[in-house]
Order: structure tokens, then sequence, then C-alpha cells
């Protein structure tokens, strides 16, 4: 739920920017300054205080924090010692960086799905986007009107966000809750393919069932990654792994929209179609591949377990680990 909350503030600040550009468009001249120039007051100076708040209120351990509790302090550390992502009969290591965990990260196959997951996802995001705006245009509405339009489907996306975050943790489950984002996503693509009549109602139904989609979907790989790698090093290594691998797929953003496909862009509407797919496919794949695993643990052999329990540093290939599903 965490990270669904992280998640849907991409779509909360695609909404709100979408107000404030609407609002600010026609305060040009208001206080001698042009409309660029209160873009960059309205929506830079209050990170600076929030900055300041942060630094303040938040500190690297819950027992150095001023206004918690004790029972507070001492349920966060708990927590934290909690997090640790090794199994019971598993000893913490000592070091604050294991070298070996992040040897780990390059040789798991499970972080190369993730990777294709998140990648697909990201490369749509991305995409999407950036057209947004662009889409509501061909459809006759001005500049500045655009970007009002653009706020329905970032709030309609959040709320589904922050719905299926909370379903999600709840349950304890993830393959199928993607599964069924990812469903939505590649649904309001093929409409944008095939219906490109450039009407406002259609584009507005099929660009938030997109958003809905693709933005619901953002923060499950990542919480489903956290939930299955264990050991402090190999789940920070993979997360930046992760993400990293995933932001390539931006990259290609221009590739996918180009301006010789206006105004209809059924070529970018159908290869970000086929980008969901292929997380569509690493998401069943990646189901079923720790469904096997959770009952290969489950019936090792006395020996078989001792063997794998021993291993220096198992962390999630622990025996007694079982996936999240």
């Amino acid at each position: 739920m965490r990270m669904a909350i992280l998640c849907a503030a991409v779509p909360a600040a695609g909404g709100i920017d979408g107000i404030l550009t609407y609002g600010i468009s026609h305060m040009q001249g208001i206080g001698g300054l042009k409309s660029w120039q209160w873009t960059f007051l309205l929506e830079g100076l209050p990170i600076i205080p929030l900055g300041v708040l942060v630094y303040v209120l938040l500190d690297k351990i819950p027992n150095a924090v001023q206004w918690l509790g004790n029972i507070e302090k001492q349920l966060l550390t708990n927590l934290l010692r909690d997090d640790t992502g090794v199994a019971d009969s598993e000893p913490i290591p000592k070091t604050r960086i294991s070298w070996r965990q992040v040897r780990y990260v390059f040789i798991d196959w499970q972080i190369y799905l993730y990777s294709m997951i998140a990648g697909g996802i990201l490369a749509a995001l991305k995409s999407l986007t950036t057209l947004l705006p662009t889409l509501f245009e061909t459809t006759g509405y001005t500049k500045t009107e655009t970007h009002l339009m653009t706020t329905l489907p970032y709030a309609v996306a959040c709320v589904c966000a922050l719905l299926v975050g909370y379903s999600s943790s709840h349950r304890n489950e993830h393959g199928y809750h993607l599964l069924f984002c990812l469903s939505i996503a590649l649904l309001g693509f093929i409409l944008m393919f095939t219906l490109s009549n450039q009407d406002k109602v259609v584009i507005c139904i099929s660009s938030t069932v997109s958003c809905c989609g693709v933005l619901s979907a953002l923060s499950l790989p990542l919480s489903w990654l956290t939930n299955n790698i264990g050991g402090h090093t190999k789940r920070s290594m993979a997360i930046s792994f992760v993400m990293g691998i995933g932001q390539i797929g931006g990259i290609f953003m221009p590739l996918i929209y180009r301006d010789v496909d206006k105004p209809t862009y059924r070529r970018g509407h159908a290869i970000c179609g086929g980008l969901i797919a292929v997380s569509m496919a690493a998401t069943i794949i990646l189901w079923i591949c720790l469904m096997k695993e959770n009952n290969r643990r489950t019936n090792l052999s006395p020996e078989e377990y001792t063997r794998e329990a021993t291993i220096k540093e198992p962390c999630d290939r622990h025996p007694d680990v079982r996936y999240s599903l």
C-alpha cells in the first residue's frame, strides 16, 4: 500500500499540473510577470520549505525522531528489524553492505522478469503521458484547454491506483492484480487504435482507460519485488536495477509516437499495446515460476533442505522462504 501511495503521486501530480497550467495561462502580466515565470514560482517555491521540513522531521532511525511516542518508536524499530528479508533460521549479516548480495542481483532470473514487466509499463507510461495533451489538441481543443482536459484521466487513474494498491496489500497478492491492470491498459490502447476518428468522447474515454490501467500497474512490480527479494543489500540493488532498466523504455518514446503519424498515432498505440502484452507475458511466466519454486521447497527432502539452508547469505533462496504470488 505504501508503494501504491507513492506511485499514485504520479497521476495526482499530472492532474494538479493540468489545473495549474490552465490557471497560470490566464496569469500573463499579473505582477509584471509572464506565465512561464509564474509557473516556476508556484510549482517551484513550495518544494523549498517541504525539503527543510523533511530534513528536520525525518531521521535515519525511529529512536531519534522527536515527534513519535515511545511505543511508536518501538513498533517502527521492530518493523525495521523484521524487514531484513531473512528466514527465521538464517543469521542476520553484520555488515551494512554485502557484496555477495550485490552479485546475487545479477544472477537472479526473477529480477530480469521484474525488469521486463517494469520496462513495458514505464515505456507505455512515458509515451502516453507525453502524448496526452497532443491527443486532446487533435480533437479541436486549444492548447490551454488541453491541459485542463488531461486532469480527468489522471484523477480517475489516481483513485484506481490507490484502490488496486489497497486490494493487493490486503490480499497479499500481486500477480492477478497486475494482470488485471495490464489488461485494462491493453484494452485502452486497443480502443485508441481501432476508434481513431478523433471524436472528443472517444479520446477522453480511451485515454482514461489506458491511464487507469498503466498507472494502477505502476506500483505492483515494485511491491511484488520488495516482498520477494530478501536481504537489505540485494533488495536495494534489485529495486535500483529494475527501475534503471525500466527507465530505458522512456528513451524510445520519440520513436513510438512520431509526428508523421498525426493525428491518429495508430502506430504508436499498437507499439504501446505490444509493450503491455510483453509485460503481461512476463507476469504470467514469473507467477508460474514462483509457484513452482514454492512447491519445490515444500517438498524438499531433509538432505536437500540442509544443503540449501547452509548456503552463506541465501537471502530469499533459503528453503524456509515462500514467494508471494
